[in-house]
């Protein structure tokens, strides 16, 4: 465990009981999804390995409490990956439109998931909830994958996840085949605990470097004028020399008597 959590998870510690029960809520209803699936539907397990893949360390999650830091670190893995491998996707960067593994491939097919995704919205909205996304998947997979701001990052991701899964469910998909809820829960939760291990956070609070930038500081500030002269390494203020070159006091001239 980390001594000293930053102040923005400190912040979102009075959500943590709340958040874990969601998260255990939505580990049982994903569960209960993939078992009726399974033995039910026939579906192979390998059909259903995105939410498996959030559903494991998820529940380490949930059985830990959030009180192994490096298991919650590690954490923020999935998360950013999920985010920013979609940005990718929406851009080509995984292959071109109908290649294997490819969802998208442009952004013009994206624009078309996200109307069908948010039939219930207005066609004028569609084009700007898709830039939107983009950038809020953007720039919580960067801070998540580095560190930055960790705490904030998980609780934006966990609005913006939360979003797209009640789309899901409005327009008549199964958000359960992505579990999506699941890592809207698993990200609010992530916010509420110290997830800081090798990030930006740990690095700029640090004890460590605060200590040693204090003392490089107070160093500094305490090098006087009066050695540098005496040194004769350069030369000090007029009256560093005066007092260096003043005669001695004499002592009063009844001082021995």
């Amino acid at each position: 465990m980390n001594p000293n959590p930053t102040a923005s998870t400190k912040a979102f510690a009075a959500l943590k009981p709340v958040a874990f029960t969601l998260l255990w809520l939505a580990l049982a209803a994903q569960a209960i999804w993939m078992v009726s699936h399974h033995f039910r539907l026939h579906e192979p397990w390998s059909s259903m390995s995105y939410p498996l893949t959030y559903a494991a360390p998820f529940m380490l999650l949930a059985l830990t409490y959030g009180r192994v830091r490096w298991i919650a670190s590690l954490l923020r893995l999935p998360l950013a990956i999920a985010f920013l491998s979609a940005v990718s996707d929406r851009f080509g960067l995984l292959g071109p439109p109908g290649a294997p593994g490819v969802g998208w491939g442009d952004f013009a097919h994206f624009v078309h998931y996200t109307a069908r995704v948010n039939s219930f919205m207005p066609a004028a909205t569609i084009f700007p909830l898709a830039v939107l996304a983009t950038l809020a998947e953007t720039l919580f997979g960067v801070a998540l994958l580095l560190g930055i701001r960790i705490a904030a990052a998980a609780f934006g991701s966990a609005i913006l996840l939360f979003f797209f899964a009640t789309a899901m469910t409005i327009s008549g998909f199964s958000q359960f085949a992505y579990g999506v809820y699941l890592m809207a829960a698993g990200a609010l939760a992530l916010s509420t605990v110290d997830a800081s291990l090798l990030s930006v956070d740990a690095f700029s609070n640090h004890e460590l470097i605060r200590r040693s930038w204090r003392h490089y500081r107070r160093f500094w500030l305490r090098v006087p004028f009066r050695s540098a002269s005496r040194s004769r390494c350069c030369v000090g203020s007029p009256e560093d020399l005066r007092e260096d070159h003043a005669p001695a006091a004499r002592p009063p001239a009844n001082a021995s008597r």
